[in-house]
């Protein structure tokens, strides 16, 4: 049985997962196995793209064609049934580390940022944005600038008890990059594709790996637009609660009545910290000048 930390919770597993921290420990938050899948009584049912969902209030069900199917129940444990045929083990990893994961929390009422991260001064600077935003080359251009990468894809809020502060919790110790943000930063190693076939590499940094929560201190949006400089300004209020309450991971999991309260309510005490900046940068950029932009929020 193998051992890991990730997104703030002790994991044990029966399949191995080079993505997440090896760990030591007698209690376990979440177990993963391979089996089948039980049969769900389901108050939501939808379909993205290739997944389908069936969702109750403490169960979901997610398929993921030719894939696998994953269950996560009671926020404590987590099946795979894998599909027959010659499947990439780390295709089946990386839904579990997606989907299934936010599931997990969903089911445990902690939610999960789709942002990147790091660290300044003992807080955490978030990093969202849309998908060819920049959002992971801004951060890989950061490690280069020797800032402490806190987390890559997902940043898990989480309230710390007797106070009002909303503290974030890293996912696990991978950078995932395109091969054009390879080029850009000049990188070379490409020995670990995230999805065979895909020209995404995965970038492991298990050995400053930060496990401890750290209190929001700034939220940057970043947008790629139809704009011929890097313009940033600071928002407040409404627009930056909608800002940021659209990168809540896997929204479609949080639709229920007491998970929108229970983001609205996390996240606008966040917000009674943090401040949240909104970056547009045209398509076309050069990567320092964005990053000399970003480094100078304060």
């Amino acid at each position: 049985m193998y051992k890991y930390w990730g997104f703030g919770l002790h994991i044990t597993s029966g399949i191995e997962f080079p993505e997440l921290l090896p760990s030591d420990f007698t209690h376990t938050d979440v177990s993963i196995s391979l089996g089948d899948i039980p049969a769900i009584e389901a108050d939501t049912a939808f379909d993205i793209g290739r997944i389908s969902y069936r969702v109750n209030h403490h169960e979901l069900v997610f398929s993921v064609q030719d894939v696998a199917t994953y269950y996560a129940a009671d926020g404590n444990r987590i099946i795979i049934r894998p599909y027959p045929g010659n499947v990439e083990d780390r295709v089946i990893r990386l839904f579990l580390l997606g989907a299934a994961i936010a599931g997990i929390l969903q089911q445990r009422r902690q939610v999960p940022l789709h942002t990147s991260a790091v660290i300044v001064n003992d807080s955490l600077t978030l990093i969202a944005g849309q998908s060819g935003a920049g959002k992971s080359t801004t951060l890989a251009g950061l490690k280069k600038r020797q800032y402490r990468i806190f987390s890559d894809d997902i940043t898990v809020l989480k309230e710390v008890p007797g106070s009002d502060c909303i503290c974030g919790v890293a996912s696990y110790p991978m950078m995932k990059l395109w091969e054009h943000s390879l080029q850009t930063l000049a990188l070379e190693d490409r020995s670990f594709p995230v999805v065979p076939g895909y020209e995404k590499y995965g970038f492991f940094f298990h050995g400053v790996f930060d496990t401890q929560p750290y209190p929001v201190e700034r939220i940057i949006l970043l947008e790629a637009r139809q704009t011929d400089e890097i313009r940033h300004k600071q928002i407040y209020g409404s627009e930056a609660f909608a800002g940021v309450v659209q990168h809540i991971y896997k929204a479609s999991l949080f639709r229920q009545p007491a998970m929108r309260a229970l983001c609205f309510d996390v996240i606008s005490r966040m917000l009674k910290r943090a401040t949240v900046h909104q970056v547009s940068r045209p398509v076309l950029c050069e990567p320092d000048a964005l990053l000399d932009v970003i480094t100078s929020i304060s």
